[in-house]
């Protein structure tokens, strides 16, 4: 940031009431010590108002906390956090349900009866509602076009008729979509009423697309390498 700017980050574009914000990033971003920074401030800044959920895609989660300790970060922070596990063998956090790889139809049905299970086991809950999605684009990278097509589709159905304030923040790996449908990025996009970029290496982030017009353009620093 420049002189007289006000620093921003993540954390800060999930004021709105059942917003759902995207997040861009690439296989060369490193993901590990931006996720749990993200998850780190959204505690601070929130606290008992929110409680987080991750959704955690094909172990894309043990990743990102194998990357974050290596730079001597701390993860305990995920030990309590109620977890939604799709595909994968590496159970980390509170895993609740755990969802196999299935035919579309199925994995819908499944995912869904999750989280509304999930939540109404935290119904006692007086805030609002931070999921965390994980590695989406593996399980996307898996449908055929049809069943893409129609994820997407009821993507965008649950981003606008949300009857919980649930806040939605979704990383997706533009590379790994290049080769599923070129088409699928720029569907989501347009969904989402929010989209950040993260810039960096995944240090930085910047904002790339607002329903608010005086959020895009903004940008912030994630974190920095400690010497």
């Amino acid at each position: 940031m420049t002189g007289g700017e006000v620093a921003m980050e993540i954390s800060d574009v999930l004021e709105k009431e059942k917003i759902s914000v995207l997040v861009e990033y690439t296989s060369e971003d490193v993901l590990g010590p931006t996720v749990f920074t993200i998850l780190q401030r959204i505690i601070e800044k929130y606290g008992e108002r929110a409680l987080v959920i991750i959704t955690d895609f094909l172990d894309t989660l043990p990743i990102y906390k194998y990357q974050a300790e290596l730079l001597g970060m701390k993860t305990d922070l995920i030990d309590n956090v109620p977890v939604i596990k799709v595909g994968g063998k590496i159970s980390v956090g509170n895993v609740l349900h755990k969802i196999p790889i299935s035919a579309y139809p199925v994995y819908k049905t499944l995912y869904e009866e999750a989280l509304g299970k999930l939540l109404d086991n935290v119904r006692h809950h007086n805030g609002f509602y931070v999921n965390m999605q994980l590695g989406i684009e593996n399980i996307m990278n898996i449908f055929d076009k049809k069943e893409l097509i129609e994820q997407v589709h009821d993507i965008g159905e649950y981003v606008v008729t949300k009857s919980k304030d649930i806040r939605d923040i979704v990383f997706v790996n533009t590379d790994s979509m290049k080769n599923v449908s070129l088409q699928v990025i720029s569907m989501l996009k347009m969904i989402f009423p929010i989209v950040l970029k993260l810039t960096n290496d995944g240090k930085s982030f910047v904002v790339s697309k607002s329903v608010f017009p005086s959020l895009k353009g903004s940008s912030g620093t994630i974190w920095e390498v400690k010497e």
